[in-house]
């Protein structure tokens, strides 16, 4: 299977298009952050490597990889207005990955529930819908920082 980057190469190159070292660095950048990054984290990391990066260069990668179907959008409950973005394993693929928020370190742990895709199957076999995506995510206390928070009494 190509790679992350073998696979938006080959689309851009199918459009015609080239792959700067700007788009490059911006696809390095959602291989290394992993984590669902901002595109502002991502700014910031390219901007080592390339300090004449626009944000707005940023902004339209990343809107080109989703209407293509290499990253999608996430957005969680405390940041309404801040875009994560995930890359996709295969173009135009149900990405179903759910996850948990932690409210006290930040950290997205993603997981896989098999109960939440039988719920998405059994929606879609009862009602005729043609579910195009799923968007789960917890919130609470991770495993880490319950260890370290004091019981209370």
């Amino acid at each position: 299977m190509e790679s992350f980057i073998d696979q938006v190469t080959s689309k851009v190159r199918a459009e015609g298009g080239r792959m700067t070292a700007q788009r490059r660095l911006i696809l390095d950048a959602l291989e290394d952050l992993r984590g669902h990054p901002t595109a502002e984290e991502i700014f910031d990391h390219v901007r080592n490597a390339d300090p004449d990066i626009n944000l707005s260069t940023v902004y339209r990668t990343l809107r080109w990889l989703e209407e293509n179907g290499f990253v999608s959008p996430r957005w969680f409950e405390d940041e309404k207005r801040r875009e994560r973005f995930d890359p996709v394993d295969r173009p135009h693929a149900i990405t179903e990955h759910f996850h948990f928020r932690c409210r006290v370190c930040n950290r997205i742990i993603e997981f896989d529930e098999p109960l939440i895709h039988e719920l998405r199957r059994k929606y879609a076999a009862d009602t005729g819908a043609e579910i195009e995506s799923v968007s789960f995510t917890l919130y609470g206390v991770c495993a880490l920082c319950k260890k370290d928070t004091p019981e209370q009494p």
